[in-house]
């Protein structure tokens, strides 16, 4: 099974463990298929990886900046997030959101080029105090080591698993020192799901929003207004400037209705292209655009930083497509 097909099966899993109604999950199966559909169309693309043409050095300057800005939030605020969990509020979302454009994809391409020091940013991440980051971090990092190391015949077992035990680690840590414990997870992970029964019952067939939902991802970022999770938590009349998560499908959903398996399908066929990508600057973009689709499973992916590398990705395998057919044309 190829890593992309962990999106739609944990997707899958993780609504029905969550006990979701039948409903819920007879919508959830078809948009889980969709994207099985297009990873099986998208892995029959044929493309040349280009890749884009970036000096290292520039790569490296990209994850410093990405720890500097970490290291500057933590000076500005006078504390440190990870030991005082309530101040990550006062956190600027934008550079925040730059920590992320710019550290997870340079530290993956840092890893990928036999750079160990490109496990020190889901460390200093962490220190923002958010599980999200560290977790595909680790996931984009563990899943470079995987491929790369099996590829060549290499897989070390006990090195992957060091990974991804030191991922996990850092995610309990936060979890307990934010004030959360084991169960309280399990109560979010069955909110999560009951929030996206609330949207398959009451949200129109052919869709709410008609994609404003999704659209605030990018508008949120740049002129401010409502975030798409904050669109979330009005439709389920949440008032209390609450922000909520409703599963990979449920903001897809909130605007496009049941034509959401038509964004299910187009996601697959994204993976299933871009997942047999060559060049180290596209693979760091396939790495971290599939941690952020398993972390997508229960956050959705519906922010900025993330729909920019997506774009690379799609970018990359788009050139490499019509590099091979004007070679079939001539």
């Amino acid at each position: 099974m190829k890593l992309p097909a962990l999106v739609p099966v944990l997707f899958m899993t993780y609504v029905a463990v969550g006990l979701a109604e039948p409903k819920t999950l007879a919508v959830s199966l078809v948009f889980a298929l969709a994207i099985l559909f297009g990873i099986r169309r998208g892995d029959r693309v044929e493309w040349r990886d280009l890749g884009f043409e970036i000096d290292e050095r520039y790569v490296n300057y990209a994850f410093w900046i990405a720890i500097g800005i970490i290291l500057y939030q933590v000076i500005r605020l006078g504390n440190i997030p990870l030991l005082h969990p309530a101040i990550r509020t006062h956190l600027n979302p934008r550079l925040t959101a730059l920590t992320y454009f710019l550290g997870v994809p340079a530290s993956v391409y840092l890893f990928i080029r036999g750079k160990r020091y490109a496990l020190l940013y889901p460390v200093a991440v962490s220190l923002y105090a958010y599980r999200t980051p560290v977790l595909v971090s680790i996931i984009a990092i563990g899943s470079a080591y995987y491929e790369s190391a099996k590829g060549e015949g290499k897989l070390d077992v006990k090195k992957l698993a060091g990974i991804l035990a030191g991922g996990a680690g850092l995610f309990l840590l936060i979890t307990f020192l934010r004030g959360n414990t084991l169960s309280s997870l399990w109560v979010r992970f069955q909110s999560t799901v009951s929030a996206l029964d609330v949207i398959i019952w009451r949200g129109d067939w052919s869709g709410t929003y008609g994609g404003q939902l999704q659209w605030a991802g990018v508008a949120s970022y740049i002129w401010g207004g409502y975030s798409p999770r904050g669109l979330i938590a009005k439709f389920l009349y949440v008032h209390t400037g609450a922000t909520i998560t409703a599963t990979l499908l449920g903001g897809m959903y909130l605007d496009f209705g049941i034509f959401a398996v038509i964004e299910g399908f187009l996601l697959g066929l994204y993976y299933g292209a871009v997942s047999k990508a060559t060049h180290p600057t596209t693979r760091a973009l396939y790495y971290s655009t599939l941690a952020y689709g398993i972390v997508g499973v229960e956050t959705g992916i519906l922010d900025l930083p993330v729909y920019v590398l997506f774009l690379l990705g799609a970018y990359a395998v788009y050139k490499g497509w019509k590099v091979m057919r004007k070679r079939e044309a001539h």
